[in-house]
């Protein structure tokens, strides 16, 4: 980019998403006022499969989206900034506090099935199961035990046709069933119970949002889940307890089911080269302008095109972070009208421009039990997780019981013992216990 020359969008925001770094669009001079959500483009089933959470680049330097806060910093301190890439005046405070209070506020003054929830890793971490990148925990991190050539590889359709056992050991691992629905799934449930939830967006594929009760008709899975099976080749469905069924016996079962179908079996779940369910694109199109309140829960916001969703929900509608880390932030550089157009990185939360944005940092658990407080649903959230607990238990069968430790002997009782092995014949063999 020539900062003499101003700046021109060159990309779609569609095409935006097919980038690796949410910061490689270019802009020059002849630029066209950015458009609305009414007018950007839709995110369309064109678009390319997802950057998944657990994609890290290693490009050493500072990062596209850093290097064009840059430069378009150094033209608004030369003044040089076009007109319509000039923040508008902020409009005035949609919540009466940026906090749980507030948030809580304007929940409860509406009543009509307006939330829209985007959910991520983070959201499942309570029950167990770990996100990509936590060091220790994190699901790369566990992997080393397949031997695999890189992390990724689990997830490429390449490696799994060369050496499925690998992600058949992780499919037995994460199959719904084995995990119980945390507080921030219930949550969601209780949106529903409510008549608030509109849709839930989610990356996960441990179906813990069906498992919570939410109904599926109100649930996209972006990047799929083991709710349906299909064979890589034939394309022939496959019933998914029957895939699991032969998970569960090893290679002569999985084997024999390949056999059968005509080729590997795999969970609808989306890999690297795979693209999103046509579902995604068209409810995340149909939802979005509906939508008052965004909940952005447990998700880094470095998956495209999921992130994307965040920019195109209406400018009155308000955004809620809830999440371990701070991300997604709007650097204050970037005006907010490229903000938009990248798709991610545009929450206001902790800016002085904010005036819709909250950021619940924590526990993804915390934060939501924070927010049921300040609506007063904390007890009725209870009562969900109690239910949701006990059916669990009951479906679990329970460990096998712990042995007792062994019982230190007394002198006289081992001197028993020594009588006991030793015969009256003195070149008797000792007794041996087995």
């Amino acid at each position: 980019m020539d900062p003499a020359g101003g700046l021109k969008r060159q990309r779609s925001i569609s095409d935006e998403a097919n980038a690796q770094s949410p910061g490689a669009a270019a802009y020059t001079a002849d630029a066209q006022p950015a458009p609305s959500l009414a007018t950007a483009a839709p995110l369309t089933p064109r678009d390319p499969p997802p950057e998944r959470e657990d994609s890290d680049s290693s490009d050493d330097g500072p990062s596209k989206l850093e290097l064009l806060a840059r430069q378009l910093d150094a033209l608004r301190q030369a003044g040089e900034l076009p007109d319509h890439l000039v923040d508008p005046p902020t409009p005035p405070p949609i919540l009466s506090s940026f906090d749980a209070d507030g948030l809580a506020a304007y929940i409860n003054d509406g009543n009509e099935r307006d939330i829209v929830v985007m959910g991520g890793a983070g959201m499942s971490t309570a029950a167990g199961i770990p996100d990509f990148r936590s060091p220790g925990t994190g699901l790369y991190d566990n992997l080393q035990k397949y031997d695999l050539p890189h992390p990724q590889a689990i997830f490429e359709l390449a490696y799994f046709r060369e050496r499925p056992e690998a992600f058949y050991a992780l499919a037995r691992e994460l199959w719904p069933g084995t995990y119980c629905p945390t507080t921030t799934h219930l949550f969601i449930k209780l949106l529903h119970d409510k008549g608030r939830l509109l849709r839930c967006f989610t990356q996960n594929i441990d179906s813990l949002e069906s498992a919570a009760g939410v109904p599926a008709e109100l649930t996209v899975a972006a990047h799929g889940n083991f709710d349906s099976a299909t064979c890589i080749d034939t394309g022939a469905s496959v019933d998914p307890a029957e895939l699991k069924a032969a998970i569960d016996a090893g290679p002569q079962g999985w084997q024999a089911l390949r056999d059968r179908e005509g080729g590997l079996v795999k969970p609808d779940i989306v890999f690297f080269g795979e693209g999103l369910p046509r579902r995604f694109f068209e409810l995340a199109t149909q939802d979005l302008p509906r939508c008052k309140l965004l909940l952005v829960i447990g998700t880094s916001l470095s998956v495209q095109p999921f992130a994307q969703l965040v920019g195109h929900v209406p400018e009155n509608c308000v955004r809620c972070l809830v999440n371990r880390d701070a991300v997604g932030r709007r650097d204050p550089r970037i005006p907010i009208a490229v903000a938009r157009h990248l798709g991610s990185g545009s929450l206001d939360y902790g800016n002085a421009a904010n005036y819709r944005d909250v950021a619940l940092l924590g526990a993804c658990d915390d934060g939501i039990r924070s927010l049921a407080a300040s609506l007063g649903w904390a007890d009725d959230l209870d009562r969900l997780v109690a239910s949701a607990t006990a059916l669990f238990a009951a479906r679990t069968p329970p460990p096998p019981p712990e042995l007792p430790p062994p019982r230190q002997l007394s002198a006289s009782e081992l001197a028993s013992i020594g009588d006991l092995l030793v015969d009256d014949d003195e070149n008797a063999a000792p007794v041996v216990f087995e």
